[in-house]
C-alpha cells in the first residue's frame, strides 16, 4: 500500500466538494465501495457532517492556508481479499492517529474504479473545539512508516517504501508523470545518463567543463533556490540535480569548483543525445504505433494552436473596442457617478462579449479533442486498445518486458491421437467454430462487439450465453486503464479485472466470481487456478514423449 498528500491550493480547496466526491454523490455512489465521516458531533450523518466541517473551517479567520488535508491510500489489486469495510476503517483511525487528526472531523470512501482499491479521506485540519489548525510535521515519514507496519498486521503486498527509494528510484512526481502519460520523464532521462555525467565529473577541473560535458546530453546546470537543478536545454523539464546523484549538489560542486559561474558560450558543443519523451512501453510493433501516435498529437497541436489565435484576436479586438469606449465616457463632462456607472456598465458589456467569443469556438475544440482523443502516449494506447487493436493493448501491458497480443484459446491438446481421437478433436472444433458463428449472428450482439478485442468479446459471449439461458447480467460497463487492465463492472457494482496473466474479481460478489469463472475458461481453457479473489493461468502438462513420437509418426 503506497499512501498520497493530495494538495491544493487555499483559493481552490472545497471541503464540501472534496467530501462529496469521496462518496461519489454525483453518480449515486456507482465507483464508491463504502464511506463514512467521523469525528463529527453530528455522528454518522454524512451530509450533515459535511455542513459541519464547513461551519468549523468558517469560524477559523486567521489561517490564510489550506484548511483541508486530501490523503489517498492505494492498495494492490491482490489485496482486496484481506480488506474489509471494517478494515477501512480501522487503517483511516491508524492514519488519523499517527497524522494527528483523531480529534478532526474527516470524511472516507473506498473507490473500486480503477485496477486497485483506494481509500480517500478528507481531514478538516481546524480543530473543531480549539478552532486551531493542525499541519502533520514530515507527515511523508509517519505515513510511510505506517503503511509499512499495515501490510505486516493485514498481510497486504509489501510495497517500496521511502528507505528503500532513496537511492536508483523517481521522485513522486516523475513516478506520476510516468504512471500518466506511459513516457520517459526528464528526471527518468538524467538518471539514465548518470555515468556520462559522473564520468564527466572526474575530469572537470571548473564549472565551465562541467557545464559542456552536460551540454552533449542536451542538459544545463542553474541555481534554483538554496541548490542546483538540472534542465533541460529544448525544453521546461528539469530535476533536482541531487536526486540524479548524491555527488551534484550544490555544495559539494561549490565546495570542489568555487562559487557557482554560469556556462559561458565558447565554441559549439556536439550533443550526443536529447531528451525526446520515449514511450517506456515495449514491443515490435511500438515504433509504428509511436509514429502514428506523434502524428496524431501533432495534428491536434496545429489546429487547436490555430483556434487559440483566432480566439485570441477576436478577444483583442473586443478588448480594444471597449477600452475605446470606456476613454470616450472618461472624456465626457457628466457627473462622476454617473461616469462610474457607466464604466461598470461597459465592463459587464465586455465581459458578456468575450463569454460569447469563447463559446463560439468551444464546438471546435469539441471537434478536434473529439477526433483526436489523446493527449498522451498512454491515453493514445488505450484508444487504440478501445477500438480493438490488441496490439495497442499488448504495448501498453509491456512496462519493462514485451508482452504478447492476446489471441484465442488454443485448443487444447490431443492426449489419443489414434483415429478416432483425431476425428473427436475436429468434431471438438467444427463444434466450437459453429458456437462462435452463431454468436456473431445473434442480434444480442452489439454491432460495434463484432470486430473488438478479444477482452470486450469474451465478455460479449458471456452475457449473450447468460441472456439465452434466462439468466440476464444487465449492462456491463467496460473501460481499460493506463496500465492496459480492461475492467468489466457489472450492474451490480461488482467488477472483474483482466491484466492479461492474472484475472481478479470482487471477492465479496458471488456474481462477479461466477462471471469470472466463466470468463478466465473462455480464455483460458482448463488451465486455471483459483485463489481468493484471483485466477491465474497455469500451463497444461506437456504431452508424454511416447505420444509425441506416436503424434509425429
Amino acid at each position: 500500500m503506497i499512501s498520497k498528500h493530495v494538495s491544493c491550493e487555499a483559493r481552490n480547496e472545497d471541503y464540501g466538494r472534496l467530501a462529496r466526491y469521496i462518496a461519489d454523490a454525483g453518480h449515486a455512489g456507482e465507483k464508491c465501495l463504502v464511506s463514512w465521516s467521523a469525528g463529527c458531533w453530528s455522528g454518522d450523518d454524512y451530509d450533515l457532517g459535511i455542513l459541519e466541517a464547513e461551519a468549523v473551517q468558517d469560524l477559523n479567520t486567521r489561517s490564510t492556508k489550506e484548511k483541508t488535508y486530501h490523503l489517498l491510500i492505494s492498495f494492490r489489486a491482490e489485496d482486496e481479499a484481506n480488506l474489509t469495510s471494517e478494515a477501512f476503517k480501522a487503517i483511516e483511525e491508524r492514519f488519523a492517529q499517527a497524522l494527528g487528526f483523531s480529534e478532526h472531523q474527516r470524511h472516507c470512501g473506498v473507490h473500486k474504479n480503477t485496477n486497485n482499491l483506494h481509500l480517500h479521506i478528507a481531514y478538516n485540519m481546524i480543530h473543531p473545539e480549539r478552532l486551531s489548525r493542525h499541519e502533520p510535521f514530515r507527515d511523508f515519514h509517519k505515513r510511510d512508516r505506517l503503511c509499512r507496519e499495515l501490510e505486516q498486521e493485514y498481510g497486504l503486498v509489501i510495497d517500496n517504501g521511502r528507505e528503500k527509494s532513496r537511492s536508483g528510484h523517481l521522485s513522486e512526481k516523475a513516478a506520476a508523470i510516468e504512471a500518466q502519460t506511459g513516457q520517459e520523464s526528464f528526471e527518468s532521462y538524467a538518471k539514465r545518463h548518470k555515468a556520462h555525467i559522473l564520468k564527466a565529473l572526474e575530469v572537470s577541473q571548473d564549472w565551465q567543463a562541467f557545464h559542456e560535458a552536460l551540454r552533449t546530453v542536451s542538459m544545463e546546470a542553474r541555481p534554483h533556490g538554496n541548490g542546483l537543478v538540472v534542465k533541460d536545454l529544448h525544453g521546461d523539464h528539469a530535476a533536482k540535480a541531487s536526486a540524479i546523484d548524491r555527488s551534484l549538489s550544490m555544495k559539494k560542486l561549490e565546495s570542489r569548483f568555487g562559487q557557482f559561474q554560469p556556462y559561458r558560450s565558447l565554441w559549439p558543443i556536439q550533443e550526443l543525445s536529447r531528451y525526446q519523451t520515449a514511450p517506456l512501453h515495449r514491443g515490435p510493433e511500438r515504433g509504428e504505433l509511436f509514429a502514428k501516435y506523434r502524428q496524431g498529437i501533432e495534428s491536434r497541436k496545429v489546429r487547436l494552436e490555430a483556434i487559440k489565435e483566432r480566439e485570441g484576436t477576436t478577444l483583442a479586438a473586443i478588448r480594444k473596442q471597449w477600452a475605446d469606449k470606456r476613454h470616450e465616457i472618461e472624456r465626457m463632462d457628466i457627473a462622476k457617478r454617473n461616469r462610474r456607472n457607466l464604466l461598470a456598465l461597459t465592463r459587464k458589456h465586455e465581459a458578456e462579449a468575450i463569454t460569447k467569443a469563447r463559446l463560439a469556438v468551444l464546438p471546435e475544440r469539441e471537434a478536434v479533442r473529439r477526433d483526436i482523443p489523446f493527449s498522451s502516449w498512454s491515453g493514445f494506447l488505450r484508444h487504440e486498445a478501445g477500438q480493438g487493436n490488441e496490439i495497442a493493448l499488448a504495448v501498453l501491458r509491456s512496462k519493462g518486458v514485451a508482452v504478447e497480443p492476446e489471441r484465442e484459446a488454443a485448443p487444447p491438446k490431443v492426449k489419443d491421437w489414434s483415429q478416432h481421437g483425431r476425428e473427436q478433436f475436429l468434431t471438438d472444433r467444427a463444434d466450437q467454430a459453429t458456437k462462435e458463428r452463431a454468436l456473431l449472428e445473434r442480434e444480442d450482439i452489439s454491432a460495434k462487439a463484432k470486430k473488438p478485442l478479444q477482452a470486450f468479446f469474451r465478455m460479449e459471449r458471456i452475457a449473450a450465453e447468460a441472456k439465452a439461458q434466462g439468466y440476464d447480467l444487465g449492462d456491463i460497463a467496460r473501460r481499460i486503464d493506463g496500465k492496459g487492465v480492461v475492467i468489466f463492472t457489472l450492474a451490480n457494482g461488482g467488477s472483474i479485472r483482466d491484466t492479461g496473466k492474472e484475472l481478479f474479481y470482487s471477492v465479496h460478489d458471488e456474481k462477479a466470481h461466477g462471471v469470472a469463472l466463466a470468463y478466465a475458461a473462455l480464455k483460458w481453457g482448463k488451465n486455471i487456478t483459483q485463489e481468493q479473489g484471483k485466477i491465474l493461468f497455469h500451463n497444461a502438462p506437456e504431452m508424454p514423449r511416447e505420444q509425441e513420437r506416436g503424434r509425429s509418426r
